[in-house]
């Protein structure tokens, strides 16, 4: 099934997609390789962009996956029609299903900052974002996608928050000429999502390989966000330049800086945001600044 991308409407990275179809990262690749949606428009030989075509269609997706329990081999036959003459009756519940998943995600996200994979149940993540058991899977397939969702979630937080950081510190030249200051900012945006990442770098350790393939591409998606603000060029379309030696040496620094703050006397007062934004988790139950 070929679905033609949209012409001349607003380009959206991965995570923008993510964020408003709340499909996984992974699960659009998926789909990708399925033929379900049409390729990314490429910017670049590494850069790629999405359109409202592709956010269309994932809605509809999810929606006759989860509503109607199609395969995927019928949701291709059905998909064409769909984007041709409107979702009708499945759109009416977009904004309702948006919003459980949204408080899925948050109760998920809360849960795996506290504790591992193996103590997190479903029940409690739906019991804690008042959606029944049964519906979660309308969702989410698994409870791995659900770790994965939040992962992925933490993640696009994070490389907007080292775009604005680096921005709030005077642009490259501000984080040159402040080093110290610089890996304390950073380290507070890696703390917030360390125990979901050290989760992540346990399991693939070993050797799960769903964790092994996520780990590396949250490892690339981190440098690559941190990297690109503080490398010249970075955004020219026509011959980019590599963003992420500067951004694995930024994230070195911050989990260096973390570490050094938990085996030391003094855990900073302010590294839990104090007023998260929607669908942030905010700081952990139960945790303590030491």
């Amino acid at each position: 099934m070929a679905i033609p991308a949209s012409e001349g409407t607003a380009q959206l990275s991965l995570s923008e997609v993510v964020a408003r179809t709340m499909v996984p990262a992974s699960t659009v690749h998926h789909y990708l390789r399925a033929g379900l949606i049409p390729p990314p428009n490429r910017e670049s030989a590494n850069r790629f962009s999405y359109d409202e075509r592709h956010v269309t269609a994932l809605r509809y997706i999810r929606a006759l996956r989860g509503r109607r329990g199609l395969r995927l081999d019928a949701i291709a036959e059905e998909l064409p029609d769909l984007l041709t003459r409107g979702g009708g009756e499945l759109a009416g519940t977009e904004a309702e299903e948006r919003d459980a998943a949204c408080r899925l995600l948050d109760a998920a996200t809360e849960a795996f900052l506290t504790r591992s994979f193996a103590e997190v149940t479903v029940g409690e993540i739906a019991e804690a974002a008042r959606v029944g058991k049964g519906s979660v899977y309308r969702h989410f397939s698994s409870k791995e996608e659900i770790f994965t969702a939040t992962v992925e979630r933490l993640l696009a937080r994070t490389a907007v928050d080292f775009a604005a950081t680096v921005e709030r510190l005077g642009g490259p030249e501000g984080v040159a000429t402040a080093p110290e200051k610089t890996a304390a900012e950073f380290a507070r945006l890696v703390a917030f999502t360390m125990p979901v990442l050290l989760e992540l770098g346990a399991r693939a350790a070993k050797g799960h390989e769903p964790s092994q393939e996520l780990a590396r591409r949250v490892l690339s998606t981190m440098a690559e966000a941190a990297g690109r603000p503080l490398t010249p060029g970075a955004d020219d379309l026509v011959e980019p330049a590599d963003p992420i030696p500067a951004g694995i040496a930024v994230i070195k620094e911050a989990f260096s800086t973390v570490l050094t703050w938990a085996v030391g006397p003094d855990w900073p007062e302010d590294v839990w945001p104090d007023d998260p934004e929607p669908g942030d988790a905010g700081p952990p139950a139960g945790s303590e600044q030491r």
